[in-house]
């Protein structure tokens, strides 16, 4: 970087060296007076210190004088690059740490006693091998116990089922019956009254009877009587005769017809229709009294019978027993053949010890897969917009390289401790093997873009300012700004997409003392 300087303040960086220069004479013929007297003279670290910097001074002062005298007259140096065509791939370099993709934490699913342990934390096992195993006896007598569950739980369901149906079958005989009993009723008592109309008929009509024929009994003696006293008046004997024993036949047909009509109720008609009504009424007495007992036969059913939602309960109860049942007996198959690893993986953290007896639910270990693992990387939002799900990458490990690909980007950023906001990321290794180790640091490059055959700049060929991005080129010995668009970029190169040509002179050493319009001597880099 040049700097320029006015001529005052050269004429007095020019008046302060004669003055050092001055001083340091006097003192050099000091020195040498003492010489001349034989004394020796002595030169400290501060005086060559001084010396030194009185002479950089002064060659400074010389130099921008010298500068300042032939700026005029002579243009300034500038080192040119051309704009070249080529591939570029843009990258983002972090580091984060590996971590598997897959952790599984393994619970008892019994209650038992922890029998042997096979692994310790940070163990690598194999898919299906065994890592912990049950006491036997504990897992046998818990199986026991599952199925006298199972069963009481079926025998229940059983007879929930039986009782139901029982009440189903009371409930729809008393409905039948009372059905049927309730016409039988309404019927015997229609009967019963046609029955009773008969009677009352029969007995009007007997009554009508008797009477008429005492009615006519009465008649006929009040004419004999009648008769009689003619025949006494005439002293007719034999008429006499002949009329009183026809009064005596009257009289004894009147008592007759007046004993039947007090006896009217004991004909056998009569009789028989009193007899009729009273079965007919035991009948209705009878279907009474069955009416009643499927009354309550029908009230005490119904409280029995379950409704369509207690239906559904209990079969979605009896259900969720069956298969906690069978749950509960894999559970225990399961357990009798230990605990087995999902996956090839490393156990990562064991919560049990030999001996230690353990109730359904209880943390045994933590086991990560191995096959399956990442790195979690966090990027700051100048790489975020850089960044995609898909992106392949290049991740190094102790000296081992892997492929990756991007497979998960946070929507939520954190803030770090230096209160810097971060996003999360995931980038899965494709290819890992036993050089892998969780928890440790991983370098990862991301390939995030890239472009063929396009003009290239060196990075620091291209400025910006509150205008956008440009660059100074030089047309004529002249510097002449341009504006550019730019592109995708990698740690040396930037792709410049619109404002330059291929070959186009850039300057790369851009200082402050270069402004558009002024001349320059362009001196192509090699």
């Amino acid at each position: 970087m040049s700097d320029t300087f006015s001529e005052k303040e050269i004429r007095k960086a020019d008046k302060k060296a004669a003055k050092i220069k001055k001083a340091e004479e006097r003192k050099a013929g000091r020195e040498e007076k003492k010489n001349a007297r034989g004394e020796k003279p002595k030169m400290d670290k501060k005086k060559k210190k001084r010396i030194i910097l009185v002479s950089v001074a002064v060659v400074l002062v010389l130099f921008v004088g010298v500068n300042k005298i032939f700026a005029k007259d002579m243009a300034m140096t500038v080192y040119t690059t051309q704009v070249l065509k080529g591939d570029i791939k843009e990258t983002v370099s972090t580091s984060g740490t590996i971590e598997s993709e897959e952790i599984k934490t393994y619970f008892s699913k019994i209650n038992g006693t922890i029998g042997t342990i096979h692994v310790s934390a940070g163990d690598t096992v194999e898919s299906g091998s065994q890592m912990i195993v049950f006491d036997t006896e504990s897992v046998n007598q818990a199986r026991r116990q599952a199925d006298l569950q199972a069963q009481a739980n079926e025998g229940s369901y059983q007879n929930s089922v039986q009782r139901e149906r029982e009440n189903e079958g009371k409930l729809a005989e008393a409905s039948t019956n009372l059905a049927v009993l309730e016409q039988q009723i309404a019927d015997e008592e229609n009967y019963i009254k046609e029955l009773q109309a008969q009677l009352d008929e029969l007995q009007t009509s007997l009554s009508a009877y008797y009477n008429q024929a005492a009615t006519n009994i009465s008649i006929y003696g009040i004419q004999l009587q009648s008769d009689l006293e003619k025949a006494m008046k005439e002293g007719n004997q034999g008429e006499i005769d002949r009329l009183n024993e026809e009064i005596t036949n009257n009289s004894i047909a009147a008592q007759q017809v007046s004993y039947q009509l007090g006896q009217m109720s004991n004909d056998s008609r009569v009789k028989e229709l009193q007899a009729k009504i009273e079965e007919e009424q035991d009948k209705v007495t009878h279907y009474r009294e069955y009416k009643s007992e499927m009354e309550s036969q029908k009230a005490s059913s119904e409280g029995g019978v379950m409704n369509a939602y207690q239906k559904s309960e209990l079969e979605a109860n009896h259900e969720l027993s069956v298969m906690t049942t069978q749950d509960a007996l894999e559970d225990y198959d399961y357990a009798a053949d230990g605990v087995l690893a999902d996956f090839n993986g490393i156990v990562t953290e064991l919560s049990v010890v030999e001996g230690a007896p353990v109730a359904e639910g209880t943390s045994l270990l933590t086991l990560a897969n191995r096959d399956k693992v990442k790195v979690d990387i966090y990027v700051t939002k100048y790489d975020l917009e850089k960044i995609a799900v898909g992106q392949k990458a290049e991740i190094t490990v102790s000296g081992h390289s892997y492929e990756g690909e991007v497979v998960k980007i946070n929507k939520m950023a954190t803030v770090n401790a230096s209160g810097t906001a971060s996003v999360g990321a995931e980038i899965r290794i494709q290819n890992p093997d036993e050089h892998i180790y969780l928890g440790i640091e991983a370098k990862v490059l991301i390939d995030t873009k890239e472009a063929d055959q396009v003009l290239l700049l060196p990075v620091e060929c291209v400025n910006a300012d509150k205008e956008g991005d440009f660059v100074y080129i030089v047309e004529n010995g002249i510097v002449v700004r341009k504006d550019v668009v730019t592109g995708i970029s990698s740690d040396t190169y930037i792709e410049i997409q619109e404002g330059l040509t291929e070959g186009d002179q850039v300057i790369s050493n851009v200082t402050t003392g270069i402004t558009e319009g002024m001349p320059v001597m362009a001196i192509p880099a090699e």
